[in-house]
């Protein structure tokens, strides 16, 4: 579903993947690990003089086409990718699934934060998500309902994810239903569990950490020992793909440079572009390439300026590394890279692909 640059093609100034983005809609939750309304976690904190800003799906495309026909007729292998966000609520949705299929064959979305809606509601919703190709749909389940309500902090959320999964059965298209690992959600991960299996259609479970973002790291409080991790039921932890340990033992990975990292690999460089933070009249008064130029220059100083994991690794060997607790190798990045913005302010890093 997610299409990584090709490691051998035609590329303009090293560019393999340009992502446009633009920011269709609000998410209506206020889940406690996102910092989106103030939670905790997901997106990157911006400043009140640049807040984001709503941009509709007619503009963001306009941008999104022009990049596409470019490289087409340029003959690059650039992968492109292009989505909405924060929720799949707003006008002009579907003719962007059908779009982002065309460019690098996404067929399934994630419909957290939406608007409540009723069932006759949900099966027209879905019906018009699998005509424009959807095979696929995320949800997100914190734990049983009165739980969940509250992690959310939206009433009847518990509710709208149960109704939005068995909609997309009804439809038949797959549903992929994340949980989380952590202290809180503990004591109703195996009811719930037992809950989804019960549902209809075809799906799959996962149970994941909650991890580290950009600028707000996960309560310690939520965070299992190794000995407390291992207590729990064989099939929760078949459930969790990602790799955890401690701090000292993802320092000593990464030190011994055991892993790869793209922040230094100017030949397959990838880079995301805001509709909302562009200057739309400057856009079309100027070729792509002397718009990408620009773009591109920037992600290459970013890069430039990023310090390696091995580096953060080195400057933060001493970080509160006698912790029992586990973390997972993103949790380390966003850890260190959070840890170097404190002494390096208005400066935001390249956030690596690691393997």
């Amino acid at each position: 579903m997610w299409a990584r640059i090709p490691r051998d093609g035609t590329f303009y100034r090293g560019l393999g993947k340009l992502s446009v983005g633009y920011w269709g809609k609000p998410c209506e939750c206020a889940c406690m690990h996102c910092k989106g309304r103030g939670g905790g976690g997901a997106g990157e904190k911006r400043p009140p003089d640049n807040p984001r800003k709503l941009v509709s799906y007619d503009d963001a495309v306009r941008v999104a086409r022009r990049f596409d026909e470019w490289r087409r007729a340029k003959g690059y292998d650039m992968v492109m990718s292009f989505a909405g966000g924060d929720t799949p609520d707003y006008p002009g949705v579907f003719d962007e699934m059908r779009f982002a299929y065309q460019l690098y064959g996404r067929n399934g979305f994630a419909c957290n934060g939406m608007r409540m809606r009723t069932e006759d509601e949900l099966d027209e919703f879905f019906r018009e998500a699998k005509d424009a190709g959807t095979r696929i749909v995320f949800t997100t389940f914190y734990g049983t309902r009165a739980f969940h309500d509250e992690f959310a902090r939206r009433r009847g959320d518990f509710d709208l994810m149960v109704n939005t999964a068995k909609a997309v059965a009804r439809h038949g298209m797959r549903n992929y239903h994340t949980t989380f690992l952590s202290k809180s959600t503990t004591p109703y991960l195996e009811e719930l569990i037992a809950f989804l299996e019960e549902l209809p259609g075809e799906r799959r479970i996962e149970c994941r950490p909650i991890l580290n973002k950009t600028e707000v790291l996960t309560d310690e409080c939520e965070r299992y020992t190794r000995a407390e991790y291992e207590a729990l039921p064989e099939h929760l932890r078949k459930r969790n793909h990602y790799r955890m340990d401690t701090r000292a033992a993802w320092r000593d990975y990464v030190a011994a440079g055991r892993f790869e990292e793209n922040t230094f690999d100017f030949d397959h460089l990838d880079t995301m572009i805001d509709v909302g933070d562009m200057d739309l009249d400057e856009f079309y008064a100027h070729s792509v390439e002397e718009y990408l130029d620009g773009v591109i220059e920037a992600e290459v100083e970013k890069r430039r300026s990023t310090p390696s994991m091995m580096a953060l690794a080195e400057e933060y060997a001493a970080y509160r590394t006698d912790s029992e607790l586990l973390f997972t190798l993103f949790d380390m990045q966003m850890e260190w890279k959070y840890l170097w913005r404190q002494t390096h302010p208005g400066i935001i890093p390249h956030y690596a692909m690691v393997n």
